[in-house]
């Protein structure tokens, strides 16, 4: 666990202290998904090269409808970063894979 300070445009900064669990694969991630000490989830989009659009969110569904509203799709980078995410969160994983029987 490691503590983060996310600047947010518009809005107050977020803190936290948590890991980083996914992230698009570029050299700088365009998408980037936590998951905070408690277990509830922050996605991040960066704006500048200081301040982001940030979301803390309950449940990871929250965090993939928030970056869909954001960005307006799930695009490479949004599920590049979900799928990093399933990974290393059994509740991510639950969220994103669909089970049929």
């Amino acid at each position: 666990m490691q503590d983060f300070t996310i600047e947010r445009v518009g809005l107050p900064n977020l803190d936290f202290t948590g890991e980083l669990i996914g992230q698009s694969p570029d050299v700088n991630p365009r998408i980037k998904i936590y998951r905070t000490k408690v277990g509830h989830y922050v996605g991040e989009i960066p704006k500048d090269s200081k301040r982001s659009e940030a979301g803390y969110f309950e449940k990871p569904d929250l965090v993939v409808n928030w970056f869909r509203t954001l960005v307006g799709s799930i695009n490479f980078d949004v599920q590049a970063a979900i799928e990093a995410a399933t990974t290393k969160d059994e509740e991510f994983k639950k969220a994103w894979n669909q089970h049929v029987e």
